[in-house]
């Protein structure tokens, strides 16, 4: 039977969309498998405990949402934001949340997004 952690762990693993977690230093805490090929960036996995800034350095748009959030507090419940993939623009909807312990403080923020060029007819 597996853990706690561990089944928290494969519940953000195996989600359809792409999540990213950033602590209030700016801090990448997590991404998921998803994130990375929403992306289509192979090094995903290799940015934790990297900066926000540093860690998403090809993905303007993507920083500029971890900014706001971190900076503003405000929630995002559906936004879109372009990203560019060799050449070719990907419309992402997102929304922001922020992370709080029981107690009310805020340890950071989570992006939650899709691919929805497709979807949006932009492509």
């Amino acid at each position: 039977m597996a853990s706690s952690l561990e089944y928290y762990q494969c519940i953000l693993d195996n989600l359809t969309g792409g999540l990213i977690s950033v602590d209030m230093s700016g801090k990448v805490i997590y991404v998921n498998p998803m994130a990375g090929k929403i992306l289509h960036w192979d090094e995903a996995h290799n940015c934790m405990g990297c900066h926000y800034a540093e860690a998403f350095e090809g993905f303007e748009a993507l920083k500029g949402v971890i900014k706001e959030a971190l900076e503003t507090g405000k929630t995002v419940r559906r936004a879109e934001i372009s990203i560019m993939h060799a050449n070719v623009p990907l419309i992402i909807g997102y929304s922001t949340t922020h992370v709080k312990n029981h107690a009310g403080k805020s340890l950071g923020v989570t992006v939650i997004f899709q691919d929805i060029s497709f979807v949006s007819g932009k492509k």
